[in-house]
């Protein structure tokens, strides 16, 4: 674990123990009985809400120089990117923003997507699902994808020079 930098935060330093974070909550999301519908909404709720804050946690450990070469003046200039880049984050922003107000509303709001729970049958029972107008995308794909891609941001763009970035999953 690299130097805290965080405050308040039990020891999580960096953007690189939030997306270990996120593996973790995806890790356990489906470490559950079928029937424990309780279960599945905290974890998926969890995983919406970690996979967008990602986005606060990176823009921390992002060069000032960095920054000024893509003109990022705000976090909030960072996101509208992050948004644009991957359409799996502009679902997770939408899901935790919705999740941690209880609603969206405003110019940010899209009403064409929404989160729910499946009421198949058998595996179809009982897991997390983000809706996008007509479509269907299991929740745990969308947050998996949504973490490939700040993974693949932070090597790409070398943003620990100092630390190479191995992610957890990797032996």
């Amino acid at each position: 674990m690299a130097e805290q930098k965080a405050q308040k935060t039990f020891r999580l330093s960096d953007s690189r123990d939030i997306l270990e974070k996120l593996q973790w909550e995806l890790d356990t999301l489906f470490c559950r009985q079928r029937h424990d519908i309780r279960v599945c909404q905290y974890h998926a709720f969890n995983c919406a809400i970690t996979a967008w804050h990602v986005t606060d946690w990176l823009w921390q450990d992002m060069s000032a120089e960095f920054k000024a070469e893509r003109r990022w003046n705000t976090c909030t200039e960072f996101q509208n990117y992050v948004r644009e880049e991957c359409p799996e984050l502009k679902l997770c922003y939408q899901i935790a923003l919705g999740s941690k107000h209880c609603r969206l509303t405003g110019r940010n709001a899209n009403p064409a997507i929404s989160a729910k729970i499946s009421d198949g049958e058998g595996y179809d029972y009982g897991n997390p699902i983000i809706v996008e107008g007509d479509k269907e995308r299991n929740a745990d794909q969308v947050f998996q994808l949504a973490r490939n891609w700040f993974e693949a941001f932070v090597e790409r763009c070398n943003i620990f020079p100092e630390e190479p970035f191995f992610p957890v999953d990797d032996p």
